[in-house]
């Protein structure tokens, strides 16, 4: 019992001396059972996915770099000097390849087919007498203006555009040519190929007024945002 007593004395003595210690050192005591001293203790639900959600929010470095990369697509919509004549030679491959749909309106307004025999004309006889060079003029627009980096970046743009309006004739071009053999009635077949006629004409007009005025072409629905994907950021 004695022994028991010291022992009790001497632990109290030990206690009331780490405590006098940790006081004059200006350590925090915390108390026990907080979320740290409790590693065992999970958090809740809301805090996990709160955690999650701000560790996958993206960095200001990543917003950074994409918003610089957009702001480097396309910023220069101006044409200047010879390259607004450069920009409108390209779509002279959709005039002669779509000149054909315009044989309707060139019987009903004369006028008009004889300006078309007198600057397309000529261009129309070389393309039937050189069998690939539609083809060879639609390889240098698409090809040879895409990797040509000292080339305005608006003159390769109206290359791609003007290459891929002569793709949206051919699929007139196609439903046509599965009539060859018994041939549509006129009332059906003229306004048809009016309409094709129109429409790609009046988009080659909006092109040649554009770039005469030194602006970009860029507002044909589904022809120039592809054109200018195809033509790059540079």
């Amino acid at each position: 019992m004695p022994h028991l007593m010291a022992g009790l004395i001497l632990c109290s003595a030990a206690v009331q001396r780490v405590s006098s210690f940790t006081s004059r050192q200006g350590v925090a005591t915390k108390p026990f059972g907080t979320r740290q001293d409790r590693p065992w203790v999970h958090t809740s639900s809301n805090e996990h996915y709160s955690q999650s959600f701000v560790s996958l929010s993206p960095s200001p470095t990543i917003a950074a770099s994409s918003t610089s990369l957009a702001s480097m697509w396309s910023q220069n919509n101006e044409l200047e000097g010879p390259d607004r004549i450069k920009a409108c030679v390209p779509y002279l491959l959709p005039l002669i390849d779509g000149d054909k749909f315009g044989h309707f309106i060139y019987e009903r307004i004369p006028i008009l087919g004889e300006l078309n025999d007198f600057f397309l004309g000529p261009l129309v006889s070389l393309q039937e007498r050189i069998p690939f060079l539609a083809v060879g003029l639609f390889i240098l627009l698409t090809v040879g203006t895409r990797f040509q980096p000292d080339m305005n970046r608006n003159v390769r743009f109206s290359a791609q555009q003007a290459a891929l309006i002569d793709v949206a004739l051919i699929f007139p071009e196609l439903i046509g040519s599965s009539f060859q053999e018994d041939p549509l009635p006129r009332a059906i077949a003229e306004p048809c190929s009016n309409f094709v006629w129109y429409t790609y004409m009046t988009a080659v007009v909006y092109c040649l007024y554009s770039n005469l005025r030194g602006r970009k072409p860029d507002q044909i629905p589904y022809i120039s945002p592809s054109a200018d994907l195809m033509v790059g950021p540079f």
